[in-house]
């Protein structure tokens, strides 16, 4: 097993692939409706959204308003009163921006969910509901700043194919650095069985990975070459195992048959 920086990055900000999807809640399975509130309108900063679906479910003996249209799912765990009122409570939360090929539809949901992550007042109005509940994670906006930019770097003759395919962001991200950056100085980690790789003291690890592309008229070929060799104490009974090895990874398009 060998991750780059930069995938460890996508890694621990839970981002793989699309759709988005997050949820600090284990399981998700049991929900119970508590009350719906119908159609509600939207309003977030300068942004108006109509026609969402606004209703507050329990699950594991939670409260969560959950706000929701057919491009994107947002729940917030709310302390809900005895008449019916609700304040949010910076604890559980879970998203989903839904999978569209029309880039037009899919990056206006994340810039909507950045505003919201940056704290911005979301004030609902329905006939059954009014009110005003904020939110804020600046984890949840560094990961939407990183997906937007991924996305934005994409050619506009391809973004249409390629966000309607099941693509990991990792191998969208070689995609747009590697007309920009062939050579890239990085760093892995890896973790490899001494039964399956012989492996001994001044090695240098040297893995080549291929990334299939779908919608893309190409694949892209990684090579990783670790720079320093491997130490003593990187070799244990029977694995090798390394933190943040210095190495340079090549990348390669690979035309597709």
């Amino acid at each position: 097993m060998i991750e780059s920086a930069l995938e460890i990055r996508y890694s621990s900000l839970k981002l793989d692939r699309l759709p988005i999807e997050f949820s600090t809640i284990k399981d998700m399975k049991n929900q119970n409706l508590i009350k719906t509130f119908g159609v509600t309108d939207l309003k977030i900063d300068q942004l108006n959204l109509k026609d969402c679906h606004s209703r507050i479910v329990e699950i594991n003996r939670r409260k969560y308003l959950e706000m929701k249209n057919r491009e994107f799912k947002l729940g917030l765990e709310i302390d809900l009163k005895d008449d019916g009122s609700f304040n949010t409570i910076v604890n559980n939360y879970y998203y989903k921006i839904y999978q569209y090929s029309n880039v037009k539809r899919f990056m206006p949901n994340i810039k909507l969910l950045k505003e919201i992550f940056m704290g911005q007042l979301i004030e609902i109005n329905g006939k059954l509901v009014t009110g005003k509940v904020s939110f804020e994670n600046r984890i949840e906006v560094m990961k939407l700043d990183l997906l937007e930019k991924e996305i934005l770097g994409l050619e506009e003759i391809k973004k249409e194919k390629l966000l309607q395919e099941e693509n990991s962001l990792y191998s969208l991200a070689l995609l747009n650095l590697v007309d920009k950056t062939p050579i890239l100085q990085s760093w892995v980690n890896f973790r490899c069985d001494l039964d399956k790789v012989q492996l001994i003291e001044g090695d240098r690890i040297s893995v080549e990975r291929v990334h299939i592309i779908k919608g893309n008229d190409f694949n892209i070929r990684e090579r990783i070459v670790t720079v320093a060799p491997v130490e003593t104490r990187e070799i244990k009974i029977t694995e090798a195992v390394a933190y943040r090895k210095t190495c340079e990874i090549s990348l390669e398009k690979i035309p597709r048959k």
